[in-house]
């Protein structure tokens, strides 16, 4: 948990956002998603109408409640988000690629139930791990020889349990979308979603959400969502930000 508290910097999309939502954050009802250690909430919290922080993990959400006695956390699963009645919040937010450890099914879930609690004109942000940055992190785990043994026998390791959890990643590239283990803490954690930008904008066409933009995650500056050059993203991953059709309050 600890790498989690410590990280406290907004990234620069979410930067952005919270720039651009400022003048009626003070008017918005806010559910914030994959909480972890509260990141996001000592930002947007102190600003928003009313918010309340979910995650799935109960240490986290502990750790929130320490830490940031003043709002309200919970524990709760993003794909069933039963205790919100329909309309219930002007902004729902899933960052840090929280999204991406459900599987696909649940994933589909997820953004209907962002959607479902959110009022008409509502917005939604989420971020994913984009699968055009695979190609990096195959090469990442490729066995090189080293003039030092110790060296070459760490990248031989680091290759085979790269191959072991990802056998047949490689030959699947350019992959559109696919559950891999890119080795986050060590290969001990499950695999999470990978998506190409312009197959996830799709899917949120097909929710029927409106003003759909993008923005890479060093980037602050977002793209519509119809722009092709959102498909050519190449970065690690891609926020996404789109409305509820419907008029806001």
């Amino acid at each position: 948990m600890s790498s989690y508290a410590r990280n406290r910097q907004l990234q620069p999309p979410e930067q952005t956002l919270l720039d651009d939502l400022r003048p009626e954050l003070g008017q918005m009802e806010m559910l914030d998603l994959g909480v972890g250690a509260g990141r996001t909430a000592r930002h947007f919290a102190p600003q928003a109408k009313s918010y309340l922080g979910l995650d799935y993990a109960r240490t986290m959400v502990e750790r929130c409640r320490h830490d940031l006695p003043a709002y309200r956390f919970v524990v709760g699963d993003a794909s069933d988000l039963d205790f919100a009645g329909d309309d219930s919040y002007d902004f729902v937010l899933f960052s840090y690629n929280g999204i991406d450890h459900l599987e696909l099914p649940d994933r589909e879930r997820a953004l209907a139930e962002m959607k479902r609690v959110l009022r008409p004109g509502g917005i939604m942000v989420f971020s994913s791990h984009n699968s055009n940055f695979l190609g990096t992190i195959v090469d990442r785990f490729r066995f090189r020889l080293h003039r030092s043994l110790r060296e070459t026998a760490r990248s031989l390791k680091w290759a085979l349990l790269f191959n072991f959890h990802n056998p047949t990643l490689r030959f699947r590239l350019p992959l559109s979308v696919g559950i891999v283990n890119d080795g986050s803490h060590s290969f001990k954690s499950s695999g999470i979603c990978y998506i190409r930008p312009d197959l996830q904008v799709a899917m949120l066409e097909r929710l029927d959400m409106q003003d759909i933009r993008c923005a890479q995650n060093d980037d602050a500056d977002y793209n519509q969502g119809s722009d092709p050059v959102v498909a050519t993203f190449a970065s690690p991953w891609v926020y996404y930000r789109c409305r509820k059709p419907g008029r806001s309050r």
